[in-house]
């Protein structure tokens, strides 16, 4: 695909996240999309396979900025491990977990299930999440493995798994009731994440 091509299609996923954001993916129409991207039709089913998909790829492109910063922090993290310094690759760590529980509280604006639920009922933008989704799984358990190694974090824990515990119940914070009088924050659960991953370094 060429680069007016590419433009185009980025340009019509530009207007469908805002018309998503704006009406729901339920009352999302072809129409309507068409005519606030001042394109045709035709147009939108040229570099789309179905409805499904335009919706699909604009959830991706909301998910996409709602977790660069937790991108960012992992970045960061890569920097701290490679000057060998311990309290950064912790602040670092700590900003991550706290970032990505806050982000659970989202579904009251954006609709995080709803999100997740969009995307997935598109083969091909369900593939495209699930490689990105993986490269970033992959490089969380590599940073884990090498702080292992450094002796900052307990290296009884199978890495792996412990990053898909954290990911797994970040994730699953968004269908938790929300009940502040219980006390969980994005801050004690990062602090407990620490401990549990400090463990016997910190005794």
């Amino acid at each position: 695909m060429g680069a007016a091509a590419n433009a185009t299609r980025d340009h019509i996923v530009e207007h469908a996240q805002a018309l998503v954001r704006e009406v729901g993916s339920a009352n999302f129409r072809i129409a309507e999309l068409a005519k606030r991207a001042h394109v045709g039709v035709p147009t939108i089913y040229y570099h789309f396979e179905s409805r499904e998909q335009v919706i699909a790829q604009a959830q991706l492109r909301t998910y996409f900025e709602l977790t660069r910063p937790m991108a960012d922090y992992v970045s960061r993290m890569a920097d701290a491990l490679a000057d060998g310094d311990a309290d950064r690759f912790r602040a670092e760590l700590m900003g991550d977990i706290v970032t990505t529980w806050e982000a659970g509280a989202f579904e009251e604006e954006v609709g995080v299930m709803r999100l997740l639920l969009d995307i997935w009922a598109d083969q091909t933008t369900r593939r495209e999440f699930r490689d990105m989704v993986d490269r970033r799984y992959r490089n969380w358990v590599h940073l884990m493995e090498q702080a292992q190694v450094l002796g900052w974090v307990e290296s009884a824990p199978h890495a792996a798994t412990g990053v898909a515990v954290f990911w797994a119940a970040s994730v699953g914070l968004a269908v938790l009731p929300h009940a502040p009088d219980l006390g969980v924050t994005p801050q004690r659960v990062a602090e407990l994440c620490w401990t549990l991953m400090a463990g016997a370094t910190t005794r």
